[in-house]
């Protein structure tokens, strides 16, 4: 006697490995794949990005990131004995060096000149002006400079006259100017006045901005000792230079603060 069952072929999809569980067991690989290679991604996103804002921390969103973050470098208080080594420009070289840029290579070395300064001058030497140079203008700094404390003055080189030059003085506490319109300062190599930005004025004028690195003492002609201090942080998207442009004749330097 024969007997048989009929059956739907269940106990082979079962039991048997069939095609079904096969497609199940690739499709959650193939999603743990996509999903490993999605947080690759983004971890190698972070690596560089992370990078280029340590590394770049002269760009006003790096900078202001790295604020938020805790993570500026402080602005080492230099001495007169510890300031880096560097070279002297005087106004001559200057106009040599930046004549022959465009905008886009003056723009970049601006950049590198403050990366150079946020970081402490750790990997490049500074460019310090020297010469000297008779003031046209002197204010007080305000909040929407790029120092928000101290002094600024603006001088034209008295043996070049198609240089102007701006000296910050961060931190400088005093109601009354250091200087006053007139006046001539000079420059030396030990004043180590780093170069931190240069504008193209015009076809052949330009200006250079400068601070101190040895923040302890600034001495000009009137043999007094000014004491600065290095900026906790700067409002690094304002505008450079500080000042107004006073023309080639000078004569709009606008509003100098004079002594009494």
């Amino acid at each position: 006697m024969h007997v048989r069952f009929l059956s739907d072929g269940s106990e082979y999809r079962s039991y048997g490995g069939g095609s079904m569980s096969q497609k199940k067991e690739t499709g959650g690989i193939f999603w743990w794949a996509v999903l490993i290679t999605l947080l690759m991604g983004v971890a190698t996103f972070c690596w560089f990005f992370s990078i280029m804002v340590f590394s770049q921390p002269e760009k006003p969103f790096n900078y202001n990131l790295l604020a938020k973050c805790g993570k500026l470098t402080p602005l080492r208080p230099y001495s007169l004995y510890t300031a880096p080594a560097g070279k002297a420009l005087s106004a001559s070289d200057v106009m040599a060096e930046f004549l022959a840029y465009t905008e886009p290579q003056i723009g970049l070395r601006n950049d590198l000149l403050k990366r150079a300064y946020l970081k402490n001058h750790q990997h490049e030497q500074p460019a310090y002006l020297v010469g000297s140079f008779r003031v046209m203008e002197v204010r007080p700094l305000a909040g929407t400079d790029v120092f928000a404390q101290g002094w600024v003055l603006r001088a034209r080189a008295t043996d070049f006259e198609d240089v102007d030059m701006e000296f910050v003085m961060p931190g400088l506490v005093s109601a009354e100017a250091p200087c006053a319109e007139g006046d001539v300062i000079k420059l030396e190599k030990r004043t180590y006045a780093a170069l931190l930005n240069v504008q193209r004025l015009s076809a052949e004028r330009f200006c250079a901005t400068v601070v101190p690195l040895a923040y302890q003492t600034v001495v000009f002609g009137d043999g007094k000792s000014r004491g600065l201090e290095p900026p906790e942080r700067l409002n690094i998207g304002a505008a450079w230079p500080l000042t107004r442009d006073p023309g080639p004749s000078g004569e709009g330097a606008g509003i100098a603060v004079t002594r009494p």
